[in-house]
């Protein structure tokens, strides 16, 4: 009894976060169908000279190879440990 509870409740949890997470995204509030809504448009700041590369992805791929080494360094040495 309490396992069939239990998963009728996960289902239903799981149901209804789908359901929540998924109809925000075929929301169009009304405000977009009155018609065109006029922008104002700034222009692009220029960045400092050397600053940063349009495109460059060394730091992402530190930063990612930084939290694989973080992640299984500790289970190699534990399985190690045994």
């Amino acid at each position: 009894m309490k396992s069939t509870l239990t998963v009728t409740v996960s289902v239903l949890f799981f149901a209804l976060l789908i359901l929540g997470l998924s109809l925000p995204a075929f929301h169009q509030p009304s405000v977009l169908a009155q018609g065109p809504v006029s922008l104002q448009t700034t222009a692009t700041p220029q960045a400092a000279d050397g600053t940063s590369v349009i495109g460059s992805t060394d730091g992402i791929l530190v930063m990612g190879i930084v939290i694989v080494l973080i992640v299984t360094l500790p289970l190699l040495f534990r399985k190690k440990s045994l």
